[in-house]
């Protein structure tokens, strides 16, 4: 895990620190806390997975679910023509979760309207209250996520559709936002924990809140873990967990995925067979 060659490298040298024995799985990862949030969610997969593996089953068992097909957003960063950027990543009907830049025009965001899929406008903190509230006008079907919390008063139609993401770290976290949210969008990397975003989930359920999976650069069987996670908690939500187009035969993007249902332990085989294709449209 980590965003840096030398992250990766530090990871490497530090997991000889990871304790060794019988441990209940709670017990075992509150004994992670010196390692950064990625690097803890990624060891306590590994956990999960082996526990599961060793007897004989996986998530879907244990919950007695056939996993459902998963939808699925294509999400890119904030470049001067989301438009263009969509249309060149193939998203087609495919929901769609970009990142907003504030200094776009009404003509950018009056076109982004037009393609009639953005289901998640990401802010990452930036913006004015007016910026936040013309991409609510443009988009009201769309997700507000994150918009700078203090730049100015939100209007109740905006108070519907906002999510948030950079604050959900915890269970606690996520009940101290103010204004609440509408939607969360869960990532265990970012939490540290795959079972404290199972409690964010759970929480969220209770509360009503709409909640989809988000990645943060997984690869491989952490991608594979993303899906199990969004077929069990989360199968319509904008799940930003879309298969890197290496793995898609022939570079077309399935409508739905299917997440790998059969093998013992927790996601699919390193590498992305987890990632099976449902047709159907992208609703």
């Amino acid at each position: 895990m980590g965003w840096t060659d030398e992250d990766h490298a530090s990871f490497g040298k530090a997991v000889s620190t990871v304790p060794t024995g019988k441990f209940r799985l709670g017990e075992w990862t509150s004994r992670l806390a010196g390692f950064p949030a990625y690097d803890r969610a990624a060891l306590e997969a590994a956990a999960i997975d082996l526990a599961l593996a060793q007897h004989g089953t996986s998530l879907f068992e244990l919950c007695d679910v056939e996993p459902p097909p998963v939808r699925y957003a294509i999400s890119f960063a904030a470049v001067a023509d989301p438009v263009a950027e969509a249309r060149s990543l193939g998203a087609g009907t495919l929901p769609l979760k970009i990142d907003a830049d504030p200094a776009w025009k009404d003509e950018t965001w009056s076109a982004l309207a037009a393609l009639g899929t953005v289901a998640v406008i990401d802010f990452k903190l930036l913006g004015e209250a007016a910026d936040h509230e013309r991409a609510c006008r443009y988009l009201p079907d769309a997700w507000i996520e994150d918009p700078r919390p203090g730049a100015g008063a939100w209007s109740p139609q905006l108070v519907a559709r906002l999510s948030a993401d950079a604050a959900v770290t915890s269970v606690h976290a996520l009940e101290a936002l103010e204004p609440a949210p509408a939607a969360i969008n869960v990532k265990p990397a970012r939490i540290g924990s795959v079972l404290e975003a199972i409690d964010c989930l759970s929480r969220a359920a209770q509360r009503n809140l709409q909640t989809y999976i988000g990645g943060m650069f997984e690869v491989g069987i952490g991608r594979s873990q993303l899906l199990a996670l969004a077929a069990l908690a989360c199968p319509d939500g904008p799940n930003d967990i879309a298969p890197l187009l290496p793995l898609v035969a022939g570079g077309a993007r399935p409508q739905r995925l299917v997440a790998e249902s059969g093998r013992p332990g927790f996601g699919g085989e390193s590498g992305g067979p987890g990632f099976g294709a449902a047709s159907g449209a992208a609703t």
